[in-house]
């Protein structure tokens, strides 16, 4: 048999051999991720130097504005604001702000009617000096990051005090100038503990569990931690503003991915503050300096952003914070 015939024969045996792969199964194909509509999402942003929240859709889309600029001294009166640099919505729809200029927690219904507000500056239960972040629990309870007076706190839909932790140090459990907060499905308590260039874990009773991190410029090391979310699968994204990038750890602070750099194009950072990841893993980062919000993938590569610097609706003045809400029958069943 020539060798012309012995390669013709092998290429057919070859070909069959595929033929028979593909039918009985055998070929993988690639997942096709489906598209998610991310028009029944809503982003709010704490457009901090406009002295006011806006609403988009999740594709950017702008919605609503409400705010106007406060006083120069107490008392301050409602939806007023200086500076607010935190905003998240409870499970009944009410949005939470962190007036941080006026040192105090102002809530809201959906249609933006005043409901309450919480704090005075001071030191104490229902005080606070600076406040810069906060989070709602699905118990119906808020986490408010009182970053000044180096603590967090937790009230009720009533805005009634009910734990505090934290107070000034390095030790574990004892913070300084905390700001990012976040939570994983079990409850538990993210802190970047920005000044203690570190991230630390809470119980959700407010008892120290672990932390991570050390100060530096290298990859894996941190620099002024600011914004933090934790995936689904447990690991954990934090935003630095001094170096532009955002880098993602495992449970137990193990470095796994960096992403981005300073720059203006996409996927890059100027000064990222705040991170929120919706239901279907989706991170939107607060760019402040570039005036922006970047939207991520659940693989984290760019998808869209929005923003310029400016006055008029959808454009910002160093925006600070960021909460997700979203429609009743959107989020994926959990698991």
């Amino acid at each position: 048999m020539s060798a012309e015939t012995d390669h013709k024969e092998m290429v057919e045996n070859k070909t069959s051999e595929s033929v028979l792969n593909v039918a009985y199964g055998e070929t993988h194909l690639e997942e096709v991720k489906p598209e998610i509509d991310h028009s029944k999402l809503y982003v709010w942003i704490a457009d901090s130097g406009n002295d006011r929240i806006q609403k988009f859709d999740g594709n950017g889309k702008f919605i609503s504005q409400f705010g106007s600029s406060g006083g120069t001294r107490p008392p301050y009166k409602p939806g007023e604001f200086k500076a607010p640099s935190g905003v998240t919505v409870d499970a009944e729809g009410n949005i939470w702000v962190v007036d941080t200029g006026c040192h105090r927690i102002q809530k809201f219904d959906e249609d933006w009617d005043f409901i309450l507000e919480v704090g005075t500056e001071g030191w104490g239960q229902e005080k606070f000096y600076l406040p810069e972040n906060i989070i709602a629990e699905s118990t119906g309870t808020i986490l408010v990051v009182d970053t000044s007076n180096h603590n967090i706190k937790r009230y009720d839909d009533d805005g009634e005090f009910l734990l505090g932790f934290g107070f000034p140090g390095n030790f574990d459990g004892f913070m300084k100038f905390p700001t990012g907060i976040a939570l994983d499905k079990e409850g538990k308590i993210y802190v970047a503990d920005r000044d203690n260039q570190r991230i630390q874990i809470f119980n959700e009773d407010g008892q120290f569990l672990s932390k991570f991190g050390e100060y530096g410029f290298e990859e894996g090391r941190l620099n002024f931690p600011n914004g933090i979310a934790v995936q689904k699968d447990g690991n954990i994204i934090v935003a630095e503003k001094s170096q532009n990038r955002l880098q993602v750890f495992d449970r137990d602070g193990y470095l796994k991915q960096v992403i981005g750099e300073m720059g203006k194009r996409d996927g890059q950072f100027n000064c990222p503050s705040s991170l929120a990841l919706d239901p279907y893993g989706y991170l939107f980062v607060v760019d402040t300096i570039n005036q922006r919000i970047q939207k991520f993938d659940p693989d984290l590569n760019f998808v869209a952003k929005w923003g310029v610097i400016g006055k008029e609706p959808s454009q910002f003045k160093d925006p600070a914070g960021i909460g997700l809400s979203w429609e009743p029958d959107w989020a994926p069943a959990e698991d």
